[in-house]
């Protein structure tokens, strides 16, 4: 157990500190009196979801951050000798270490060593950190008016128009092949509108790219007819229109608003850019958006399993790592009420819906304990009428099979996402395949030997999102599984008495998902299994796990050497 908490310990300081070095002191002493303590000052650069490069000098409490666009060696050495100051004037005053801040003696020995700082963090993000380019995403130009129009009211093909939106700027953000959130800020007449998407929308092919100009925004706020007419005040045409008595929303267009350039790229199939916020103005009417980093492209999460570590007698696996890796297929998404609203007028439980999203290829390795690495056969005693042993029979049990697994391979594709913003709430309909392996062993094999197994799985997932950084979700999963082996005795208990086998499983998971760092995600993992007829016939994992990102250097903590 103890040789388990070191390794969790291992992996989590190793994995949690990116990009973080220590100061050389011979930087640090240009800048205080010869006769005072040193200072060992810690910089760390990341790159923001806002796609700025932010370095923060640190000692103990004392933090002094900024922020780059682009790294460029004379703004960063500007700020960097700024950062550097003020953090030792912090420590003067907070703290009673006896230091004296003076100025810098030798410029020659501080641009050296801030040049070596710089090379080290620009040859990271050039290298470890390379960031195809994938589109750039353009602001239509103020000689482009951007149409406002209102529907009548059930009506989604007769649009009026109103005005045209001016003093435009644009928030957008990118997750998992989708834009995600849209914003749009404008005035009509002076009166500020905001608009938003409904559901997401899909940019992970050329055919998404093209079919953004069928995605709508609407407005926050709705406007009934004397607030429609002052809006309409100066408009460049005249339309008559009977207006309903109640209020209705205001509507734009997305292509009238956002122009996306995709960039080829023959490594590219998935045009996806990585998640992260932008903002469009007059100022800032353009952006490149990039991928993934290439040391992000396979995430693996370690998990322990404290049932196991506390229960010598469970299986479960103390140490399990998974390996997963998702492709987008089919990211478009489209009005769930244009579908079932003539079923059940509105729709609550979902705003979009799409099919055949994505797939989740994943690799499973369980290190089971070394006393439990085969399955064992359980022993079922034939009783007689006196209640008297006859006979025993050794059978296994696939739900044995499927818990001492040591290793499956596989993948889930989804079949029907449903999403709604409002509600925070993601819904996925999934089905896939995961070939296995299990160790077993007999009464008359003692060295034990291997069978393979086939689990085809269907599956409901509620995604629940109060924000990104925390997320729950609660599944279940219905699964066949059969084992490829004539030779052993698969049989089931029902009723106290010995069956045929029960091929299907069902596991009822809650998953909670903190991701609080740039590096890796912290993840806690309620499992229960059992048989679907019978579930009596069960077992549990309570896990914790953290992810981390195979190719990346996720951890390094040293002085710049020279």
């Amino acid at each position: 157990m103890k040789k388990v908490f070191i390794l969790l310990m291992f992996i989590i300081t190793s994995y949690a500190n990116a990009q973080q070095y220590m100061l050389p002191t011979n930087l640090v002493n240009q800048y205080i009196d010869s006769s005072s303590v040193g200072l060992d000052i810690i910089i760390e650069t990341k790159l923001g979801v806002d796609n700025f490069y932010e370095t923060t000098l640190m000692f103990d409490d004392k933090k002094k951050s900024f922020k780059l666009k682009q790294l460029v060696y004379t703004s960063f050495e500007v700020k960097l000798k700024k950062a550097i100051n003020d953090v030792i004037l912090a420590v003067i005053n907070k703290d009673s270490i006896f230091i004296s801040l003076t100025t810098p003696k030798d410029k020659n020995i501080i641009e050296k060593e801030i040049r070596l700082i710089f090379t080290k963090i620009v040859s990271y993000y050039n290298t470890e950190e390379e960031r195809p380019e994938v589109a750039t995403i353009y602001l239509k130009s103020p000689d482009s008016p951007i149409p406002v129009y209102k529907n009548k009211k059930g009506k989604d093909s007769i649009y009026t128009f109103v005005n045209e939106l001016e003093d435009v700027s644009v928030e957008l953000s990118f997750y998992g092949g989708f834009i995600e959130k849209i914003q749009v800020h404008g005035t009509i007449n002076g009166t500020r509108i905001v608009f938003n998407n409904k559901y997401s929308m899909g940019i992970s092919s050329t055919k998404n790219i093209r079919e953004l100009d069928s995605y709508k925004l609407f407005s926050d706020n709705r406007f009934n007819k004397s607030e429609i007419e002052a809006l309409t005040e100066n408009a460049k045409q005249d339309n008559a229109y009977n207006y309903d008595k109640n209020k209705v929303s205001l509507i734009i267009n997305v292509s009238d608003v956002i122009r996306y350039v995709k960039k080829v790229d023959v490594n590219a199939n998935d045009v996806s850019p990585v998640k992260q916020l932008i903002l469009l103005d007059e100022n800032e009417n353009e952006s490149k958006l990039y991928r993934e980093e290439s040391s992000k492209l396979f995430e693996a999460v370690v998990y322990t399993d404290f049932l196991g570590l506390f229960e010598e007698e469970n299986p479960n696996g103390i140490i399990q790592t998974e390996v997963n890796k998702r492709f987008n297929l089919n990211t478009k998404r489209s009005d769930v009420n244009k579908l079932f609203g003539f079923l059940f007028p509105p729709v609550a439980i979902s705003e979009g819906y799409g099919f055949v999203q994505y797939f989740d290829a994943g690799f499973q390795y369980t290190k089971i304990e070394s006393s439990n690495k085969f399955v064992k056969p359980s022993q079922f005693k034939v009783l007689d009428e006196n209640n008297q042993v006859t006979d025993s029979i050794a059978y296994y049990s696939p739900i044995s099979l499927f818990q001492n697994r040591n290793f499956s391979i596989g993948g889930i594709l989804n079949l029907v996402s449903l999403e709604n913003q409002n509600a925070k709430l993601n819904m996925y309909l999934n089905a896939g395949f995961y070939f296995g392996r299990t160790g077993l062993i007999d009464n008359n094999n003692t060295d034990g030997f291997y069978t393979n197994n086939l689990e085809i799985p269907m599956e409901y997932q509620f995604h629940i999102l109060p924000e990104k950084r925390v997320s729950f979700m609660v599944s279940d999963r219905l699964s066949w599984f059969e084992t490829f082996d004539s030779n052993i005795n698969l049989m089931s208990i029902e009723n106290n008495l010995l069956t045929s086998k029960n091929r299907w499983l069902n596991s009822f998971n809650i998953d909670l998902n903190v991701d609080v760092s740039s590096n890796g995600r912290l993840f806690l993992r309620y499992k229960l299994t059992h048989e679907l007829d019978n579930i009596d016939n069960n077992f549990s994992r309570l896990q914790f796990g953290y992810s981390f990102y195979l190719l990346k250097n996720n951890g390094v903590n040293s002085k710049i050497k020279r």
